[in-house]
Formats: structure tokens, C-alpha cells, sequence
């Protein structure tokens, strides 16, 4: 547990993850190369796993930068230009992978992105840029469970990069009201905001080739465009970054491995297919088991959420829940299956991988085709879905 003098942050003996005392999943998988690995739920009271910090995934609007002549038309990360010029550094021009044109309640970008440090990776503690890749403009906020790190797999797929640490809030913790995990998650915001904001500030100024600066509203750096931002976590995390998007700010993507949760609806673990008829949670679940946030408006489109989780999880129930009440377009998606569509999927589910950092995990043993899904997920363009560094 972190910053325990934050008066917000409420903490029950050990929880790292979305859950009540007792709700552990039934088998406790750890994250690739992650803390805690459980046998038989013993991770911890929530069963939560994996490593804190080590997902990540990059998304990306490319496009053809400034391809359209008309000016100052943008893709999801937009570079703005005259009248169709070339924005340097490989910023964005129209439509994006995964995106359409610039939405109008999207802040764009006050200048074009202009990249122009050496090909090959930077990293300054937890945050980096791989120059060797394409740059989409996005800035990815790695999570983890309560603290995240430079993600090499976001970097390599063209992502700016930064981790953030916070403090964990006791969730669901619903027996203190339906307020009370989400006002406490909304502190963790809070101090994720500040902590984004003047690190952002420092790389800007410490490291101008890389243009951090990019991310900010306009030269003063004194706000983010948090619309190009990607909020990505695992377990307790996961569900701190649907908050995020829901109810904290608009963003660009909200991606969520092992989560998110904040219900105590589900059934436990679950089998494949999905079905419908006999969902592994309570269509008809008490409003007094369901945290208030999930139905309040999102400020973030929901074709942006993202979800991936396993059937093996013991909070796959409660998971599925979150995304059906607060309404992930489209139906559930098994992933590791050969030659299913992954198209259009926001719910997505694996027979095989459990509580488990699957962002990380595309960098080491997975369920197959879990990469096709992160693409899909951080809407990466082909031309940056399998680099050769």
C-alpha cells in the first residue's frame, strides 16, 4: 500500500485489487512477470495480481499527415496545419486507425508534433519515447495495479510514454455506501493528474526533441490535452482507468486488463462461449451491490473503453458486469479462438489467461492472439503493428 497519509485513500488489510474481502478469483494468476503470483486465490483479499506498472499498450490515430489540402483537418490526434501542410516529426493528419476525423469535442493539438530526436529508445526513469517508430501523437498512462512504468510495448508501437503510482482506494468497498469508491478513486485522479502534469512539464523542457510539450493545451504547459491520452491499468488499475474516463475526464482510449470492476454482481469464473442466456453475473443485481459511478454519463465516448479479461478470474463475473452496465458497445468477443472476428469488439475474453496483465503479457507467454486485440484496443495503424527493433 502507498500514501497512506492521503486522506482519501482508504485501505483494507493488502487489497491490490477491485474487490471485497473474499472475492479473489479462484485460481489467482499473477501477471507476467508480476508481484503476488496466487495459487487457489491467495494473491490477496481482492486476488488481485500482476505486476504493478508493466502493461501498456499504444494506440494510435495515424493517418496520412496532412493529407487532406483542407486546413487544419485532424485525425484523432490531429495535427493541425495550413491549408494541408506537412506537420513534422510524423505527427497525424486526417482520420486515424481506429478513429475517425477530429471530433469536435476533442481539444486539438496547438501546434503540429515535431519529433526530431535520433531513431532509437529514450527513457528517462518512467517515462520514454521509441523514436524508432512512427509517432502517433498519443501519450499513454501506464497504470499498472497502483503504479505503473514505461511500457516497451507501448513505445514500440509509437506511443509517448509516462507510468504513474497512486494510492489504492479499499474497492469495491460498497458497504460504505455506492459514493464512497468512486469519490475515493476520483482522489487517486487527482493525484495521478498532478503527477502527469509536472512530469510532463519536466520531460517538455528537460528533453525538446522528443516534444512532450505536444500533449500540453499550448506553450504556457500549464494544462493537458488529456484527448490524446490513453489511461491503461491492470486489476485495481483497470477500473481506476475506466473511472478516469468516465467520470474524471475525456480521453482517448480507456484500455483494461482484469477489470474493470467495482460490483459485486458477478458469479465468479465463468466458461466459454459467453452466453447470454445465462451470463456469469446477476442481470437483475441490487443497485446497493453496484458502485454509483457506473451510472453516471461518461465524458468519454464508449466506442473508446476497452476491456480484456479471462474466464479463469474470479472476478470475470464482476468484470462482465461493469461492462454491460455501463453499456461497452457490442457483445463479448472470445479472442483466443482462430479466425473469430475481433472487429468491432470492446468486451473482449479469454478462455485461457486469467487475472492476468495481458498488455504485458503480449510480450511474453499469452493467449493466442492477444496482440490483434491490443491493436485493436490502442488503435494501432498497420504500418506500426509489428516493428523489426
Amino acid at each position: 500500500m502507498r500514501n497512506l497519509a492521503l486522506p482519501w485513500v482508504l485501505l483494507a488489510g493488502g487489497l491490490a485489487a477491485c474487490s471485497s474481502p473474499g472475492g479473489g478469483p479462484a485460481s489467482g494468476n499473477a501477471g507476467a512477470g508480476g508481484n503476488n503470483p496466487g495459487t487457489a486465490g491467495a494473491t490477496s483479499a481482492a486476488g488481485e495480481s500482476g505486476s504493478a506498472g508493466q502493461n501498456g499498450g499504444a494506440a494510435g490515430d495515424t493517418g496520412s499527415a496532412g493529407v487532406t489540402g483542407s486546413a487544419g483537418v485532424t485525425g484523432g490526434a490531429g495535427a493541425m496545419g495550413a491549408a494541408g501542410s506537412t506537420p513534422t516529426g510524423g505527427a497525424m493528419g486526417t482520420a486515424g486507425a481506429g478513429g475517425t476525423a477530429a471530433d469536435p469535442g476533442d481539444l486539438p493539438p496547438w501546434r503540429p508534433l515535431n519529433v526530431t530526436a535520433p531513431a532509437g529508445l529514450h527513457v528517462h526513469n518512467n517515462a520514454g519515447v521509441d523514436t524508432r517508430a512512427k509517432s502517433l501523437g498519443k501519450l499513454g498512462i501506464n497504470l499498472g495495479v497502483s503504479s505503473g512504468g514505461y511500457s516497451s510495448w507501448l513505445g514500440r508501437h509509437g506511443y509517448h510514454v509516462m507510468g504513474a503510482s497512486f494510492g489504492e482506494c479499499n474497492a469495491p468497498n460498497l458497504g460504505a455506501g455506492r459514493d464512497a469508491v468512486g469519490t475515493c478513486r476520483l482522489g487517486e485522479w487527482m493525484m495521478i493528474k498532478t503527477q502527469v502534469t509536472a512530469n510532463l512539464k519536466t520531460l517538455a523542457t528537460t528533453y525538446p526533441t522528443e516534444d512532450w510539450g505536444y500533449f500540453f493545451t499550448d506553450a504556457k504547459m500549464t494544462d493537458v490535452r488529456w484527448t490524446d491520452v490513453a489511461f491503461t491499468g491492470v486489476s485495481h488499475g483497470a477500473t481506476t482507468a475506466a473511472l478516469i474516463a468516465r467520470i474524471g475526464t475525456r480521453v482517448w482510449r480507456a484500455v483494461s486488463c482484469a477489470g474493470p470492476r467495482d460490483n459485486t454482481c458477478g458469479k465468479g469464473t465463468g466458461t466459454a462461449p459467453f452466453d447470454p442466456a445465462n451470463p456469469p453475473y446477476d442481470p437483475a443485481c441490487p443497485v446497493a451491490n453496484i458502485a454509483s459511478w457506473l451510472d453516471k454519463p461518461s465524458l468519454t465516448p464508449m466506442d473508446r473503453f476497452y476491456g480484456l479479461t479471462g474466464t479463469t478470474d474470479g472476478q470475470y463475473g464482476d468484470i462482465m458486469f461493469n461492462m454491460e452496465r455501463t453499456m461497452y458497445p457490442g457483445k463479448p468477443i472470445q479472442w483466443n479462438v482462430a479466425g473469430t472476428d475481433l472487429t468491432g469488439g470492446h468486451r473482449f475474453y479469454s478462455s485461457t489467461g486469467g487475472h492476468l496483465d495481458f498488455l504485458n503479457a503480449a510480450d511474453n507467454v499469452k493467449p493466442p492472439r492477444t496482440e490483434e486485440v491490443l491493436f485493436i484496443a490502442f488503435g494501432i495503424p498497420p504500418e506500426n503493428q509489428h516493428p523489426n527493433f
